[in-house]
């Protein structure tokens, strides 16, 4: 395994510049794949952003880690992203709809792992395959 190093001076090794530089060339790619499907097969980068953020949500949550808005504010997301992550939780049935303390953690409806996992799989892939994915979302949209 090759190990990649960047220098204190601000330079970065031919390396890693090479691993930006392909990162760059494949989002690209997938920029123009996407734009090559038809817009009702295209998904909505939202749903898909939601659905990754909720899975973050839901490990912080079985891992004892703070979910609040707050505490995922400081780990990098966004208040829009925790919205529809928490959005996209309802949906799944994994957070109540009515719950209102969301600056300090998330209300979680069931304690298993395993049968969250599947039920935000089984969300996914329903609002994934559905034209209107991003409306029905939206729907359990609160506002923070």
């Amino acid at each position: 395994m090759r190990r990649i190093e960047s220098h204190v001076n601000g330079k970065i090794s031919k390396e890693t510049e090479a691993i930006y530089q392909e990162l760059a060339l494949l989002r690209a790619e997938n920029r123009y794949l996407r734009s090559q499907l038809p817009k009702n097969r295209r998904g909505s980068q939202i749903v898909r952003t939601a659905i990754v953020d909720a899975h973050q949500l839901m490990m912080n949550a079985f891992s004892d880690q703070a979910t609040g808005r707050l505490a995922m504010g400081r780990q990098g997301m966004g208040k829009r992203r925790w919205a529809w992550a928490v959005a996209f939780l309802r949906y799944a049935g994994i957070v109540s709809t009515n719950s209102r303390k969301w600056r300090r953690g998330l209300e979680f409806l069931i304690a298993d792992l395993v049968q969250c996992v599947t039920l935000l799989e089984t969300a996914g892939k329903e609002l994934l395959e559905n034209p209107d994915g991003y409306k029905t979302l939206s729907s359990y949209l609160r506002d923070v």
